[in-house]
């Protein structure tokens, strides 16, 4: 419930302000902690992305960031992944805007957070919004595209999902791949709203550890926040650094087997191996997939070997292997062979 905030602190005894942290609000679904930094009348307000084991416990998200670069930031904690649409996220937003009436607040949100941000844009009495793979819903209602997270939406009544209902955001980022469903997403979205969008390929939906790899996230997401990112300067710089960041390589293998280019996409899968991916797995699946597409099945099947009894990337693995046990589909014949017979049998009737 909401109620006196706790781990309150007094000014220290030169007069400044010391950081505190304080606990607005903690019910049933949702919690907010709030880091006061500054007596600046500026802050985050930080929304939770999806969480295998999501609490109301712990840090918020990107809580650790904030405290490193004394900002001030309110955090939005759930119990579960509901994308915050049960009722006690009224008391949540009332207890924010107790708090920071007349502020500037800027919202923060991946994934799951990322739809927040937007749709309790106008709630919160947001400036602007830095949303990272925003959903538009995941109600098949109204995203029948959707599919990742079918369970949870199947246990969620959607009381509060207004994206689509509320006057436009037109101040903020939203960074995404348009190359998966996420584009999508933005498509339906942009509708509504006129977002700065920053299109990463070959993120998927992890754009964050993509970056964080070319180590690019936290100057990118600092200057966003603080109202002053140059997305040229940042593309300059990305150019480079995507190349130290085996899920680039990754996405580009994905994205270059989709297309046909399977070759390419062995050379991409080969340059993230080198790069020590810390879950190596992906790119040894990434590299079967392309040898596999190539014709080398033996190789590809050795490759996947190892990985069977990996509890990541057992089931994968285990399924490509009986896959690929099966004979391959007879190849067509190249088309100048099948013209070449029926020049043939025309000739044959012909001298007959």
């Amino acid at each position: 419930m909401t109620g006196t905030p706790q781990h309150e602190a007094e000014p220290g005894g030169d007069g400044k302000h010391q950081p505190v942290l304080r606990v607005l609000h903690r019910g049933q679904h949702y919690a907010v902690r709030f880091w006061h930094a500054t007596p600046d009348p500026w802050a985050v307000v930080s929304f939770e992305y999806w969480k295998p084991d999501p609490s109301l416990d712990g840090e918020f998200a990107a809580e650790g960031f904030f405290r490193h670069r004394g900002m001030n930031a309110f955090g939005i904690m759930a119990a579960r992944n509901d994308w915050f649409q049960d009722d006690e996220i009224l008391e949540v937003i009332a207890a924010i805007n107790a708090v920071a009436a007349g502020w500037k607040l800027i919202g923060y949100g991946g994934s799951m957070g990322g739809f927040a941000a937007i749709n309790f844009f106008h709630d919160l009495h947001l400036s602007s919004v830095v949303a990272v793979i925003p959903q538009f819903s995941i109600d098949a209602a109204k995203a029948p595209y959707e599919t990742r997270w079918q369970d949870e939406a199947a246990a969620i009544a959607f009381r509060h999902d207004k994206i689509a209902a509320i006057a436009p955001v037109t101040q903020g980022w939203a960074i995404f791949d348009p190359w998966c469903v996420d584009g999508r997403h933005m498509a339906d979205i942009q509708r509504v709203h006129s977002l700065f969008e920053l299109r990463v390929p070959f993120g998927g939906h992890d754009i964050m550890g993509m970056l964080q790899q070319a180590d690019v996230y936290t100057s990118m997401f600092t200057d966003m926040l603080e109202e002053r990112f140059d997305p040229a300067a940042f593309r300059r710089r990305w150019r480079v650094a995507r190349r130290r960041s085996a899920r680039f390589w990754l996405g580009l293998s994905a994205a270059l087997l989709a297309r046909g280019n399977a070759a390419g996409a062995l050379r991409a899968a080969l340059q993230a191996s080198a790069l020590a991916p810390p879950e190596p797995g992906w790119a040894v699946l990434a590299e079967a997939d392309a040898r596999a597409a190539l014709g080398e099945r033996g190789t590809a099947r050795a490759l996947l070997t190892g990985l069977v009894e990996n509890p990541v990337f057992g089931v994968m693995a285990a399924e490509r292997l009986a896959r690929w046990a099966e004979p391959p589909p007879a190849s067509p014949r190249p088309r100048w062979r099948r013209i070449a017979g029926r020049l043939r049998r025309m000739l044959t009737r012909r001298l007959r």
